[in-house]
């Protein structure tokens, strides 16, 4: 896999997935990722929040990647390699709450992330 070509298809991915979750935020919260005993108008509207900043940090991600695709291969690896990083910070995240009975990740963006950071990862340290 070119390097390029990775970096294009975790832009494209993280800037869909932030227009998603930036749409459904509120859906998210009332929806099952969070314990009905803590569901509230406030903490309702505290989560809303909370993942319309997480969406469009993840669309100003996807933008980075969009942007710097057309490096040259060595500088593009080192990026996909922070990119990876940055997915294993986040995936660690997830598992803390995976761990905590009051919050339900969803299973297929946990997967998606898990995708794209192997990409990242293989296509740094492995692709031509």
């Amino acid at each position: 896999m070119s390097p390029q070509l990775v970096l294009t298809v975790i832009g494209a991915i993280n800037i869909l997935m932030g227009i998603a979750i930036y749409i459904g935020a509120e859906n998210i919260v009332t929806g099952g990722a969070f314990n009905d005993a803590l569901i509230n108008s406030q903490s309702t509207k505290v989560g809303t929040y909370m993942h319309e900043a997480l969406a469009a940090f993840m669309i100003a991600f996807g933008f980075v990647a969009l942007l710097n695709r057309d490096m040259e291969n060595a500088p593009a690896k080192k990026l996909l390699f922070a990119i990876g990083v940055a997915y294993v910070i986040n995936l660690t995240s997830v598992v803390l709450h995976v761990l905590n009975p009051e919050v339900h990740p969803p299973v297929p963006a946990v997967l998606i992330t898990l995708i794209l950071a192997a990409a990242a990862f293989y296509t740094s340290t492995v692709s031509d």
